[in-house]
């Protein structure tokens, strides 16, 4: 292992857990609802976007690119030969992180989407450490990506393919590297939704944290509905949506609701394309990771996959 003699080491009092997962996959959630454990900590008040240890270390690179592409970086994918290549990364990042925590607690939680492809790096470096990983359906990970999307942009136009894409490759990583892992703990987030006292009760017990009510109660369970409704009806309900709401702020100083509308409409006519070029160029891999297609709602319990090979055919 790297670093220094677990012996000697500050943080060897300490379990810290790395929680992962694609952006919009419930990772937030999770570890403000771990650091809520009277027994927990979480960074806080860092300054630093959703305050994300990545963020604030210089020890490794962090998510390189946008929400499509990350995970594609040559420099995303960190194993345990990036680890030893930095004898003393467990010392840097505990300096980096550990001013934002509170000692006296005994499970030390950082969260980052990239610790999705950086689990072996940080097992490396603090040997014992407790991984925990959300996975979302891909389309509804896509669909609520989307919204992140400029003006400039349609909401579907937002390389809706590609961040399918790149759900199903991060994941392949992921899969592969699991395999690697010693203390690791799998959610579904659709069954999170469905039973937040079961799946956060498996995650007090893999972690020794202590959860109350507060924690079942901070999951809204229907989150991921109207996603689901949008990709079933082919955009139609949102477009009726959207159109009512800009008919109304028609003459309204606020925005350009005429070129809204246009956007929505060009949006709503490309989902149906974007739904047979998602099917038919990765359908076998999101099959294979647990998830189909025409159930957006459902989730296979999780197990390590093998990669199914990538199509020639590109989806950008």
């Amino acid at each position: 292992m790297s670093g220094t003699s677990t012996s000697t080491t500050p943080w060897n009092n300490h379990r810290i857990a790395f929680v992962g997962g694609l952006h919009r996959s419930g990772t937030t959630l999770l570890a403000r609802i771990i650091g809520s454990s009277p027994n927990a900590s979480g960074l806080t008040g860092t300054g630093a976007v959703m305050d994300e240890g990545q963020h604030i270390q210089d020890t490794y690179l962090g998510g390189l690119g946008n929400t499509s592409e990350w995970s594609f970086h040559p420099q995303a994918h960190l194993t345990e030969e990036d680890a030893q290549r930095t004898p003393d990364a467990g010392a840097r990042l505990w300096q980096s992180w550990s001013p934002y925590w509170d000692l006296d607690r005994t499970v030390l939680v950082e969260k980052s989407p990239p610790n999705l492809t950086k689990m072996r790096y940080f097992q490396e470096i603090f040997p014992g450490s407790r991984f925990v990983v959300v996975t979302r359906h891909p389309v509804v990970q896509a669909l609520a990506v989307r919204k992140w999307a400029t003006r400039s942009r349609g909401r579907f136009t937002f390389g809706f393919p590609r961040l399918v894409e790149h759900w199903v490759h991060a994941h392949d990583v992921f899969a592969e590297d699991a395999l690697h892992i010693e203390n690791l703990l799998v959610l579904r987030y659709e069954h999170l939704m469905r039973d937040p006292a079961g799946e956060l009760g498996r995650v007090a017990r893999f972690l020794g944290v202590e959860l109350d009510d507060d924690a079942v109660d901070a999951v809204d369970a229907g989150r991921s509905n109207r996603y689901a409704e949008l990709w079933r009806s082919g955009g139609r309900a949102e477009l009726a949506g959207r159109v009512r709401h800009h008919v109304s702020r028609l003459g309204s100083r606020h925005g350009t609701p005429r070129a809204d509308l246009l956007r929505d409409v060009t949006d709503a006519a490309l989902l149906p394309r974007y739904r047979n070029v998602v099917g038919e160029h990765l359908g076998d891999r999101i099959r294979a990771h647990g998830y189909d297609l025409d159930s957006l709602d459902e989730a296979a319990p999780w197990a390590p996959v093998v990669r199914v090979p990538t199509m020639a055919a590109e989806t950008r």
